[in-house]
């Protein structure tokens, strides 16, 4: 089986080669269109909708539209204006979010879901869907019938259609060969795959910079107006997300009455007030005593969230027992709002965000969450590392790096059974030369993260190096003053103190003068609220039994309350059964600065690796920057090639991924073992790159380069006109050549060739993956 995660690490090397897991989004995928019908005059009974895809092999049935993400749509129209490097389309109508019933999905194949999913509605409750297949590289959809929201009242320039299976969005864009548009019937044909699909999208219910709410509906009065802006509010009134959840779904679906979680206690749960909230967050189920009825930060560790999806869903496979509440059925909407709170912290006060428009209520503004701190693992058994907590403003972004010091030797932390010699010897730090073994980690953070990348110190300075820059408490009652950091408790850290809190991106020129990724290599990291990292079984990784922890953290914060990012990592020590095989890990960049991609111009670059014999993969991964597009691994047989010769596979790749800051983590249960010939132990590898094809305004340009050791701005003879009359001249700097007329002071000359480098204005070309050799 192959579980597809996400997590944010950048890199991994063989001495820490540790995958990070977490369950989300794992990227948006252009989709070539073969059809689009749209008649909806003269009778909306009469109205029909069909959408068809054309087989490509980059469309996988590997999201099930019939599991916990569940599936929607969102099918828009658009006009364009010419402009002089192509055109600027602005919507005109859009169906809202349709979210499909799970409940109507049916996985194809043994297992279930092999051969793709097929979906039926014969009473299209769903926006009109009556059937859809997501099967063997395409997508059908067929509506029909007065449910379905769309019917223009005009000819249009394009259409939009977005499906959204599991957690990754498909999209195609018609327009280019039109057979009829006109009010009331709108048919296309033949739309080239987008290169990459809309970042931002008022109406398909998610909240994307610049928007400051989206409720999958244009509806006004509801909190969230037509144009994704807050507006009045004419719904039941509550101080809190919970407050708005106890009453909406609690309350209303009867849960609080006597003979259910009332009085009777089923289960032991009480979920009246004031004593719910206690009752849920960190209280073991029992009905599956090995989860929590609320675990804050993961609905899929929540029983609570579970039942209800059971029902909600229509699949009573998520949890032992039968789905709630019994009979009946909380809405979409509400289990969405319900799974936001819990990704959110779950907490008893305070607004997570979109969950107002959800729960059809008026609540104060959002503020940023928290995640509950959790505890330690036992003595013996694990332990906890923390980063210390930083500011952050609100309606701000912020990237930045910062330590802790952490020393195990005491008496009691590490068995014995745990400490092993560290193959890269004594350190500065670590004159031991001991390692502990580890076999898990579970990393809780704040909701608000970007990503997170935890890295180990091995160089050769010492815990006083000015590169630390000062070390202070960052909270308690010493809060701001100096603190000495191996002044350890009896669990080995000090924990508010920690070094200075460095505004940095990827760790670039931070710490010591010799600290880079060959001396602090990752060892974990995430991007969400609550991620676990479970090695294979009998694989371990290390850590030095006394060292230093570099905690690249990026966050944003959207709301218009100040907040701190904290950041908690429990460690489960390996025991000898699991200790037989040290974790390998896969880093190719033989070819990681080759991008010479022109402005204006799209290019994919590939390489190959050979596993070694005897390799069991369980886990891949890859690195690109913010212009690359589209990751692909393809497994063995693969046949030698190099440089400009190396060129993409036909066939469909065993590995996509299609955002760079949110990579593919692929993982292989039971792992794949790879024997015999070079040929089948070969991988290949590429990435495409964007360099201001689809987008202009995302051209790499010279002025917003960085300069670096690697990459930077390009020469200014190389620069090119961004739009204009001379868009694309060689303009050498002067902003008049790109001029509409002479000092007409529009002119842009800015662009430049996108190359590699270790900004994430350049680019790179890493695969990654994790295996053992018995």
């Amino acid at each position: 089986m192959m579980r597809p995660t996400t997590c944010a690490l950048a890199f991994m090397f063989a001495v820490a080669a540790v995958p990070g897991a977490a369950f989300a989004h794992s990227g948006d995928v252009g989709i070539t269109g073969k059809k689009f019908l749209l008649k909806t005059e003269p009778k909306s009974s009469k109205r029909k909708f069909l959408f068809k895809s054309v087989q490509d092999p980059l469309i996988f049935a590997d999201e099930d539209p019939a599991g916990a993400a569940g599936s929607a749509l969102l099918v828009q129209t658009l006009d364009c204006t010419p402009t002089s490097v192509g055109e600027s389309c602005d919507q005109v109508e859009s169906t809202g979010l349709i979210t499909l019933s799970a409940a109507a999905w049916k996985g194809l194949g043994n297992p279930s879901g092999s051969k793709g999913y097929k979906y039926v509605d014969k009473t299209a409750a769903s926006g009109g869907i009556k059937v859809a297949s997501y099967k063997n590289g395409a997508l059908i959809l067929k509506a029909s019938g007065a449910a379905w929201p769309l019917a223009p009242d005009g000819a249009r320039d394009r259409t939009r259609v977005q499906f959204r299976a599991g957690d990754r969005w498909y999209c195609a864009e018609f327009g280019g060969t039109q057979l009829q548009s006109e009010a009331g019937f709108l048919a296309f044909k033949d739309a080239p795959a987008p290169v990459e699909c809309p970042e931002q999208t008022c109406g398909n219910g998610e909240v994307e910079l610049p928007e400051a709410c989206d409720d999958g509906n244009f509806v006004g009065g509801d909190g969230c107006e037509a144009d994704c802006t807050i507006g009045a509010c004419v719904g039941q009134s509550f101080a809190s997300t919970w407050d708005a959840i106890q009453t909406v779904i609690f309350q209303n679906q009867g849960c609080t009455n006597g003979i259910c979680h009332g009085a009777a206690m089923l289960g032991g749960l009480d979920l009246r007030p004031p004593n719910a909230h206690a009752n849920l967050i960190n209280m073991a189920s029992s009905i599956d005593p090995l989860r929590d009825r609320v675990e804050p930060g993961d609905q899929d560790l929540s029983i609570l969230w579970l039942k209800l999806a059971e029902n909600t869903q229509g699949n009573s496979n998520l949890a032992p027992g039968s789905g709630m509440p019994v009979g009946g059925a909380i809405s979409a909407d509400e289990l969405e709002a319900l799974r936001l709170w819990i990704r959110g912290g779950a907490p008893q006060t305070g607004v997570v965000d979109g969950t107002a428009e959800l729960l059809s209520s008026c609540l104060p503004p959002p503020v940023p969450g928290k995640i509950p701190p959790p505890a330690p693992p036992a003595v013996g058994v694990g332990a906890q590392l923390l980063q210390t907590p930083w500011p952050l403003m609100p309606q701000a972004e912020r990237e930045l790096c910062m330590s802790t010091f952490y020393d195990w030797t005491g008496p009691g932390i590490v068995p014995a059974s745990a400490i092993v010699p560290c193959p890269w010897g004594a350190t500065t730090i670590n004159p031991t030369g001991q390692c502990v073994a580890w076999h898990s980690q579970t990393l809780y953070q704040d909701p608000q993260s970007h990503h997170s990348i935890l890295s180990m110190y091995l160089g050769t300075a010492n815990v006083t190096d000015a590169g630390w820059g000062a070390w202070t408490y960052k909270s308690g009652a010493n809060v701001g003053q100096s603190c000495d950091p191996t002044a350890v408790d009896a669990t080995g850290i000090n924990p508010a103190c920690s070094g200075a809190i460095v505004t940095s991106l990827a760790c670039i020129g931070y710490g010591p003068s010799d600290h880079n990724a060959t001396t602090a290599p990752n060892f974990g990291g995430s991007q969400e609220p609550l991620s676990t990292n479970l090695l294979a079984s009998g694989v371990y990784s290390l850590l030095p039994i006394r060292g230093m922890v570099t905690w690249n953290s990026h966050a944003f914060n959207l709301t218009e309350t100040a907040s701190t990012m904290d950041q908690y990592l429990n460690l489960d020590f390996a025991t000898p059964a699991n200790q037989l095989y040290p974790a390998q890990g896969i880093f190719d960049d033989d070819r990681i600065f080759a991008q010479n991609v022109p402005p204006f111009e799209t290019a994919e670059y590939c390489d190959t690796f050979i596993i070694p014999t005897g390799a069991n993969l369980f886990y891949l991964s890859s690195h690109m920057h913010k212009r690359g597009k589209q990751f692909r691994i393809w497994g063995p047989p693969n046949a030698s090639c190099s440089g400009s010769g190396c060129t993409a596979n036909a066939g469909a790749p065993l590995y996509l991924s299609t955002v760079y800051a949110d990579p593919l983590q692929l993982y292989f249960e039971p792992s794949i073992v790879y024997t015999g010939t070079t040929t089948n132990r070969r991988f290949k590898f590429c990435a495409l790159y964007d360099n201001g094809a689809t987008d202009i305004q995302k051209v790499k340009r010279r002025s917003n380069s960085p300069t670096a050791i690697v990459g930077g701005p390009c020469a200014i003879a190389e620069t090119r006109c961004i739009g204009g009359p001379n868009h694309n001249a060689l303009c050498n700097g002067v902003n008049a050549t790109c001029d509409s007329a002479p000092a007409a002071g529009d002119g842009d000359c800015d662009a430049c060739p996108l190359r590699g480098g270790v900004t994430t204005e350049d680019e790179m070309l890493i695969m990654l993956g994790t295996y053992y050799v018995p």
